[in-house]
């Protein structure tokens, strides 16, 4: 069973109209996210064709848009998703375009980050949803929620941007934290493979982020990049592929708290 913890099927399907086809029901389950009401929906049918697939709905930090606010407060209430995100922070500003000012770490981005960070954690918290993160230049700020973050059901850092001493730092919170890899572990980034190694393998998940983030010569992430990626972690971890995937589905399950 292979377990795709983080993946976008609305973007996915633009670019593989063909792809739930090629998914078997016994190989595998996903954690999909979306961020636009259209967005939802639309993910909401493509998961009708699908293994059992989670779905989560969040306010993304590279566009924290207020006027989705109430949707995601509703979608919660309503008991319609599976957990809340992508949530967190993200000043990463350059582009092959320049700078992109929206991403500059200044006071006035930096506040509404904050505001659209801080209502969706009190949703996490208020709801037991798991909270999955995005961050990216921003890791400072995320550790002084260390508080704030342990309350959390879980928390799951999609494609860990961080080292293995911020993730021990986390750990040290009292965050029940899982710390998620993807195609930079394809590519072999130095900090990414450090943190596998050290971070308890009881904590580590598996993802594409199809369609981004795709591997070398690739024009976008496929879903079956997921078996490639956990064979790296199998590799990095010395371990046979089928344990890999039990390992990283038994996680996937205690990190989205969910029996599927």
């Amino acid at each position: 069973m292979l377990a795709d913890a983080h993946l976008h099927l609305a973007d996915l399907a633009e670019r593989d109209p063909g792809f739930p086809a090629r998914i078997l029901h016994d190989s595998w389950r996903g954690a999909a996210v979306s961020h636009d009401p259209e967005e939802f929906v639309r993910t909401e049918e493509l998961r009708r064709q699908l293994p059992p697939t989670l779905h989560g709905f969040g306010i993304h930090p590279q566009n924290p848009r207020e006027d989705t606010a109430d949707f995601l407060a509703e979608l919660c209430a309503s008991q319609k998703i599976d957990f809340i995100g992508e949530a967190g922070f993200d000043f990463f500003s350059a582009s092959p375009e320049g700078v992109v000012a929206e991403r500059v770490r200044n006071p006035e981005n930096l506040g509404r980050q904050q505001l659209a960070f801080e209502f969706q954690l009190g949703l996490a918290v208020r709801y037991r949803l798991p909270l999955v993160i995005h961050v990216r230049k921003a890791m400072d700020i995320l550790l002084a929620y260390g508080r704030e973050l342990s309350s959390a059901p879980s928390v799951i850092f999609h494609c860990w941007p961080g080292n293995p001493l911020e993730a021990e730092a986390i750990l040290k919170k009292n965050v029940n934290a899982y710390f998620s890899f993807g195609t930079p572990v394809l590519r072999g980034s130095k900090h990414g493979l450090a943190s596998l190694r050290a971070i308890p393998r009881e904590r580590i998940l598996a993802e594409t982020d199809a369609p981004w983030q795709p591997p070398h010569h690739a024009i976008y992430t496929c879903w079956e990049n997921i078996e490639d990626v956990t064979i790296a972690i199998a590799r990095q971890l010395d371990l046979a592929k089928t344990a890999a995937c039990t390992l990283l589905y038994d996680n996937f399950q205690i990190a989205y708290r969910t029996g599927i």
